[in-house]
């Protein structure tokens, strides 16, 4: 934190130097050599951290736009699984309403005999259901 700090102190410092030299020279002011070198200086600084400010924004602008993409395409994710799961919970009202209501397993016994009158078991019907999709 303290570089940041020193930073910005060294930075209004230069530019309250930038602002009495400016100020110089449109009043007539001849800078004298050293203060045209200062003048010269100071705007370099200003415009190298101008165009690595530049250079950092437009970095986090193309991240932002890879953060947006990625958010989109799991926004369609969650929309198509969500279409799937309504599907599926569809599919399983159907299963469902295809056997009788009155069937109950018989433990013990093989998966074909596991119901009466041969209703096969409902994981198959289910996944039997589901592989068509």
């Amino acid at each position: 934190m303290s570089r940041r700090t020193d930073r910005a102190a060294a930075r209004a410092d230069r530019r309250d130097s930038l602002l009495v030299l400016l100020c110089r020279a449109q009043r007539g002011v001849v800078l004298t050599a050293a203060e045209a070198a200062l003048l010269r200086a100071h705007v370099e600084a200003e415009v190298d951290d101008a165009d690595r400010y530049r250079r950092e924004a437009g970095g986090q602008q193309a991240a932002v736009r890879r953060e947006q993409q990625r958010t989109r395409a799991a926004e369609a994710a969650i929309e198509e699984a969500e279409q799937r799961a309504t599907a599926a919970e569809q599919q399983l009202a159907a299963v469902h309403a295809l056997l009788p209501t009155d069937a109950r397993p018989h433990l013990g016994l093989p998966n074909t005999l596991a119901y009466s009158n041969g209703v096969h078991d409902t994981y198959d019907a289910l996944r039997a259901a589901l592989a068509q999709h």
